[in-house]
């Protein structure tokens, strides 16, 4: 999605005081004298139009220019001297306007209308500078896009639960938050939603590496099903039968961490690099069935896995910076996608390579098969499944890519965040060590699938720092068929971001929202849960379009923090860490944490 947007004009509020009365004609009382008590009522400005249409048998036209609120203006004689309302005989009328309001006048930042109407007459690049400018100067830098979800609650409290933004780049943009509006959304989706890609990973792949798709995270509708249909099963099996070996590379960082930790149990300050090597471990081990040593790593060496490293940081760094500025890169190699390209070259030469050495060792094992006429072993790695699958290598190497990008950094900083609240809640870290440890009596001190099902408060410490701070804090679609929200018509083809983040931190939705109370999840027959409740949080996304690996994420994030609560007292004595956006939610101080072991 452009970060750039063009202006669009403040709309009149769409919320009507309707009233509703009931009336009960006598079969005795003329015709004309409930005529002249209308017009009574109407003269003493008791009644509005849309009331006196109401009463039966009267034809009179009544306009008027302004509403006056029937609380402030209503006299107590009215109801008692000449209408005759029987308890028994009341029939309830209500009328409700059924009509929306147009799209046009969805309430948004009218300031950049000033813009509106010249920018086709400016070059491209000349339009984005200006319309920046435009943005930063007369928002005081409110909306400075892209750093975390200030500039979005900022229109949100300005004007309202739906906003409307147009840009010269690119299609109509309505932003929301409540959940209500999140579930009518969801409910359009067809079969085949359409969301938002990464532009610049798309141009690479397509343009640069000249491969047959953009890759999944960019795929859309068909295409996307078919991908999905493959991977689903494939990736859900694959993580169930390796929670063994997940659990031993979670037993080294454990090691690693007594290593690096200084006299004060204070880790070093390049402590998020540490999880990232644990979550390319453990990536590696579940697609490639390899341990590669990622938590051996040194930063001198010139091995593979120091490569991938250094390839891992410095892609997501750049795509970051290409994604969210500027666009220049559509016309010449800009610096930063120089950077960017050749850190995903480092990346797809060695996808690539593993996916040759697949290749040949199941074409190995085929015509091992067909001399010895053996079964045919039991796939193991995803890549393997994958392959077995008929999935095209293409597809395979894009998928990958986009699973070491975005997902490896996703889970490392969702893991990173979910330390963060257990050390500065000491409360609930007590708890859930008497939950690890009651299990662990019972299952043994290796963790598998069945000791992680007993083990609810840690799902529930996991789901409330998601809540708090979710890995991708927007959602997008774009809409499918027309839908009316919050009483204005919003039409096919309108590109929709989900405030997720947002959504998830309001008071009406959540008690104390700011607290970090896993409690909160362990039961939810409360009042507070309502039909709605699970478009509240979404940190995984919702429908078709969730995320493929919401079970991995689960699975790392809950053998990695077991083991730890286990091992170590968590603390953390420095300033807050919150988050910063940078294609996805990063912590905006270093994880100095000190790992105090256990008595």
């Amino acid at each position: 999605m452009h970060c750039l947007v063009r202006p669009i004009f403040v709309a009149r509020n769409p919320s009507l005081q309707v009233y509703q009365n009931c009336f009960h004609r006598s079969s005795t009382k003329p015709k004309d004298a409930l005529a002249a008590t209308k017009e009574r009522l109407l003269t003493n400005n008791v009644i509005t139009a849309s009331v006196a249409q109401s009463i039966p048998a009267v034809n009179t036209t009544v306009t008027s220019s302004k509403v006056i609120p029937l609380v402030e203006t209503a006299s107590s004689e009215v109801a008692t001297d000449d209408i005759e309302i029987s308890a028994s005989k009341v029939v309830s009328q209500t009328y409700e306007d059924k009509t929306s309001l147009p799209f046009e006048e969805i309430p948004g930042p009218a300031i950049l209308k000033l813009w509106e109407k010249y920018w086709r007459y400016v070059p491209l690049l000349g339009t984005q500078l200006f319309s920046s400018l435009l943005i930063s100067r007369f928002t005081q830098g409110r909306l400075s896009w892209n750093r975390n979800v200030t500039p979005i609650k900022y229109l949100f409290d300005e004007y309202g639960c739906l906003v409307r933004i147009n840009g010269p780049l690119v299609n109509d943009i309505v932003m929301i938050h409540r959940p209500e509006h999140i579930a009518e959304v969801f409910k359009q989706e067809s079969k085949s939603p359409v969301r938002s890609g990464i532009d610049v990973l798309q141009h690479y792949r397509l343009n640069y590496r000249k491969y047959r798709s953009a890759g999944a995270f960019s795929l859309q509708s068909l295409e996307w099903l078919e991908i999905k249909e493959k991977v689903d099963q494939p990736l859900h099996d694959t993580i169930s039968s390796y929670v063994g070996k997940l659990d031993s590379v979670c037993g080294e960082l454990v090691r690693k961490i007594r290593t690096i930790r200084n006299r004060q149990d204070e880790v070093p300050q390049n402590f998020h690099q540490v999880l990232t090597a644990w979550g390319m471990e453990c990536f590696y081990m579940t697609m490639f069935d390899k341990h590669l040593g990622f938590l051996d790593f040194n930063s001198k060496s010139t091995s593979e896995t120091t490569k991938i490293i250094d390839a891992l940081i410095t892609a997501h760094t750049y795509m970051n910076r290409c994604e969210t500025g500027f666009q220049v890169w559509r016309f010449f190699k800009t610096p930063f996608v120089k950077k960017l390209f050749a850190a995903c070259d480092v990346l797809d030469e060695i996808i690539g390579k593993h996916i040759h050495q697949m290749h040949n060792k199941l074409q190995t094992l085929s015509l091992s098969k067909q001399e010895k006429s053996t079964k045919e072993p039991k796939s193991s790695s995803l890549l393997e499944k994958m392959m077995l699958q008929r999935i095209h290598s293409d597809d395979i190497s894009t998928l990958l890519m986009d699973m070491m990008i975005l997902g490896v950094q996703a889970v490392v900083n969702c893991e990173a965040f979910l330390l963060y609240f257990l050390a500065k809640n000491p409360r609930v870290q007590k708890l859930l060590y008497n939950e690890v440890t009651s299990v662990s009596s019972k299952t043994g001190s290796t963790l598998t699938k069945e000791s992680l099902d007993k083990m609810p408060y840690l799902k529930a410490c996991i789901k409330e720092s998601l809540r708090l701070r979710p890995a991708f804090p927007y959602l997008t679609r774009l809409l499918q068929s027309t839908i009316s929200l919050h009483g204005y018509t919003i039409p096919k083809g309108t590109f929709v971001i989900m405030a997720n983040q947002i959504t998830s931190q309001r008071e009406e939705h959540f008690e104390d929202p700011e607290k970090y109370r896993p409690e909160r999840w362990l039961n939810q027959d409360k009042d507070e849960y309502n039909r709605y409740q699970k478009y509240s949080c979404l940190p995984f996304g919702h429908g078709v379009r969730s995320c493929l690996g919401k079970d991995m994420a689960e699975t790392q994030m809950m053998l990695l923090t077991a083991k730890l609560i286990r091992e170590f007292t968590i603390e953390y004595d420095y300033a807050d860490i919150r988050s910063r956006f940078v294609m996805i939610n990063v912590p905006n101080r270093p994880l100095r944490f000190r790992f105090v072991d256990k008595n």
